[in-house]
This record gives C-alpha cells, structure tokens and sequence, in this order.
C-alpha cells in the first residue's frame, strides 16, 4: 500500500508540473486545460487504483481492467471534450493535445505501474 501512495504522488506531482507548462504554453485554453486535467487525473486514479487491485486480486482479469479504463477515458473524450472542440467545425493540434497530454500522461502512468509489477 505505501508503494501504491508513492506511486500515485509522484503521478500527482508529473501531472501538476505538465499542467504548469501547459497552462505556461496555451494560456488561452486555460478554462479547458483545468477541466482536463482534473477529469483525467481522476480518471487516471481510478485507473491506478483498479490496476492496483487487479494485480493483487483478479490477475485473470488484469488486461480487461486495463483495457475497460482505457475505453472509459476514450468514451470521456468523445462525450465532452470532443463535442466541445468540434463547435468551430475543426479540431485544431492545440485543442486535441489539450485532452490527450495529460490522457497520455495517466496512460504512461498505468504501463509503467504495470511494468514495474510484472
């Protein structure tokens, strides 16, 4: 268990440091640079969290955790974020690494979690 606290410090920390830069990079996106963030660390929690759980007790099932938070984190983006962008009828890099920084940050999070348990 204090392995797993760790842990999910140091993601807290690399997710709060990203977001610094971010919101330093694109000041402008500010209001959804927040709201990403936000969802997706608690996204990312969960996902570690349920991660944590399945490698001690449900191994048989472990890839479809992993997979199920995955799809859950891509079903968030395409019922929030993406409607959000699409408004002005295009999807700009800026607006697409607005969700998908700090997505791939928890995903890195989970495949290193993963990793170093294996």
């Amino acid at each position: 268990m204090k392995k797993n606290i760790g842990y999910l410090l140091i993601f807290l920390i690399t997710l709060g440091v990203s977001l610094q830069v971010h919101l330093n990079a694109l000041p402008e996106y500010k209001y959804f640079l927040f709201q990403s963030y936000a969802i997706n660390a608690v996204l990312a929690l969960v996902a570690l969290l349920l991660l944590g759980y399945g490698m001690q007790k449900k191994k048989n099932n472990l890839s479809l955790l992993y997979l199920t938070t995955v799809a859950l984190k891509l079903a968030v983006y395409f019922l929030f974020f993406h409607p959000q962008f699409q408004l002005d009828g295009m999807l700009s890099r800026k607006e697409f690494f607005v969700f998908f920084i700090p997505y791939a940050i928890g995903l890195f999070s989970e495949v290193v979690l993963l990793a170093r348990r294996f």
